[in-house]
């Protein structure tokens, strides 16, 4: 029964005859399996105007091992939703993105093509970069924030020298600053260049008294410590001469308590019964947004000058913006009307740019929002970095913020795909491509730094990074393994490490290895993903088209594996990218042997 696992289908192009249709195209749509497969007849059904359709496929070339099915469909719905039934003399089989079943299947999974798609090519063949301002380079020591220059929330600012850990809230109120500006970040154009970054994502800019800047004062100013409106021309600039784009944080959701809207504008706000503002997340500087106030859309994202676009215009030119707290918008005392209002929001910011990028932050189950008709993406908090940073030994830190002391699985490869799987099979091909991977983030404690995964767990964390489905993002700093602890926020940004000499240069040299690759291997870019073998104590995952295959492989215990190839093509040659050159290829079939908490990464053709 091998030969079930050889049944695939996808988005990509050796599956589709055009990957982002238009509405009213006459498109080819394939599915193949490996050539002495039992299979009688597939048929493709999919939703047209609501009803269950379904067609036969005919059987149209054999390449590379496999068969190739193929009908031809028009699109003309927003969304073509669809899943592949395969006969053979002893059963049915129903297959979509998640797998292959014997049972009537829901349509949760199925396959979906988005019509009149806009790629993000630009995101999805890039590097991310993500800097916390105040914490990367001191460019201008001028427009610093001083000792006791102004009292936020019952603390005064403190300027802090470079290489001092940073404070705890409450010892330093978020209000301890180290310098870091934008000025800084135009100085290390070089280093990013060099590093081989083509994207930027920088955590919030905009006028706010604190470090982290999402209690926004003032959308319409660049923060003066941060060097002003001016400081982010140049940069813009820079950046584009040097073929670096750029995206900006922001939050929608709610404001500062200190923004000049908490006094003059009280109506776009939320209200409890006692008069007092709603605040996010019960923290009381932080006053809720209510979209319900036709004047707040005009300001936010509507008008020529609202907030969302000013920035995206000249002469700021911004390619788009991360969205905090992306599924608290438009949820409040009985609102929710948070999916029309992003889809309003998306629809008036692709016609300002098309190719600006969406991605907003969620950190569980975000499948309703990736759809082709709000975010481009997330950062792939659910669907990757939680996953992963589990399957390698480390308890899942967004569920133990709530709950102390669970006890999870962790180290399990079977489990690693199902949580994998149950994010990417829910949305459509298209923006599978477009999450916005992470390993770290400023929010949660740098994945070196944990006290649960060996540095070998590390190392393999880099490399799944990059040949995950999905966009890598670095976090400011990883690259060189720099400091950080496991207690509050900030310890997750500390000041960047600019003497190379405290650098960990495996580290850093793995790095630059896998960035290379990933620029250099367009099947890490829209290629194919399929899990190749994963058991509890081990997984295999490849990244495929019809030529090439890398394939990345993990074990928690010291085991020998036999894998058989045929289930993702024919190859004759390998090239061991990453581990101890202890595999070899014979036959189609790939034999390696690893020790506890290994990985290997190879190139077959």
């Amino acid at each position: 029964m091998s030969w079930i696992n050889s049944i695939f289908s996808d988005g990509s192009k050796i599956f589709l005859s055009k990957t982002n249709p238009l509405m009213g195209d006459n498109i080819s749509i394939r599915i193949r399996a490996k050539e002495k497969s039992p299979i009688k007849r597939v048929f493709f059904r999919y939703l047209r105007y609501g009803e269950e359709t379904i067609l036969q496929m005919n059987k149209v070339k054999v390449s590379n091992g496999f068969n190739y099915y193929e009908c031809n469909i028009v699109i003309e719905e927003i969304i073509t939703q669809y899943h592949f039934i395969i006969e053979t003399d002893d059963t049915t089989y129903f297959y979509n993105q998640k797998g292959i079943y014997e049972n009537i299947i829901i349509e949760d999974y199925d396959f979906k093509i988005i019509s009149n798609f806009k790629d993000v090519s630009w995101a999805r063949e890039g590097i991310f970069y993500q800097i916390f301002v105040d914490r990367f380079f001191n460019g201008n020591p001028k427009n610093d924030v001083k000792d006791k220059e102004y009292n936020y929330c019952g603390y005064d600012s403190k300027k802090m020298p470079w290489n001092e850990v940073p404070l705890d809230y409450k010892e330093g109120g978020n209000v301890d600053f180290y310098g870091g500006d934008l000025e800084g970040i135009k100085e290390k154009i070089n280093y990013l260049k060099d590093l081989g970054i083509t994207a930027l994502y920088l955590n919030p800019i905009f006028e706010s008294k604190s470090n982290h800047k999402y209690d926004c004062d003032d959308y319409y100013n660049v923060d003066n410590h941060f060097g002003g409106d001016k400081a982010l021309m140049d940069l813009t600039k820079a950046l584009r001469n040097n073929n670096i784009k750029v995206i900006v944080d922001i939050s929608i959701n709610h404001t500062g308590i200190e923004n000049n809207w908490v006094k003059n504008n009280k109506d776009f706000y939320f209200f409890n019964e006692d008069g007092t503002y709603e605040s996010w997340n019960e923290v009381k500087t932080l006053p809720v947004l209510n979209y319900k106030n036709d004047d707040l859309k005009d300001v936010i994202y509507k008008s020529k000058n609202s907030v969302l676009k000013y920035w995206l215009q000249e002469p700021f030119n911004l390619d788009g913006w991360r969205l905090d707290v992306g599924h608290n918008v438009g949820k409040m005392k009985g609102q929710n009307f948070h999916f029309n209002l992003w889809r309003d929001i998306r629809k008036e910011l692709k016609a300002t740019n098309q190719e600006i990028y969406l991605v907003a932050e969620h950190w569980s189950d975000c499948k309703d929002y990736l759809q082709g008709d709000m975010w481009d993406s997330t950062m792939n908090y659910f669907g990757m970095m939680r996953p992963i940073r589990k399957y390698l030994g480390e308890d899942d830190r967004f569920i133990s913020w709530k709950i102390d002391s669970l006890n999870m699985k962790k180290e399990n490869g079977n489990i690693f795909k199902e949580e994998v799987l149950n994010h990417f099979s829910r949305i459509p091909f298209q923006l599978q491509g477009l999450q916005l991977n992470l390993l770290s983030s400023h929010d949660i404690h740098r994945i070196h730094t944990s006290n649960k995964l060996s540095q070998e767990d590390v190392l393999s964390s880099v490399i799944m990074l990059f040949t995950f489905g999905g966009i890598p993002c670095i976090y400011y700093g990883d690259e060189v393994g720099l400091k950080g602890d496991l207690s509050t926020s900030g310890a997750s940004r500390y000041p960047m490490e600019w003497d190379d000499k405290k650098w960990d240069y495996k580290i850093n040299n793995l790095y630059k290895k896998m960035i290379d690759l990933y620029k250099n291997e367009k099947v890490l870019q829209y290629g194919s993903f399929k899990f190749i073998l994963n058991e509890n104590d081990y997984i295999g995952y490849a990244r495929f088209d019809d030529k090439e295959a890398i394939l990345f492989i993990n074990s928690r215990k010291k085991v020998n594996l036999s894998i058989e190839l045929e289930d993702i093509g024919i190859f004759k040659d390998l090239d061991v990218l990453y581990g101890e050159n202890n595999c070899k290829l014979s036959k189609n079939k790939l034999d390696v042997n690893l020790r506890p908490k290994e990985s290997i990464l190879v190139k077959l053709l």
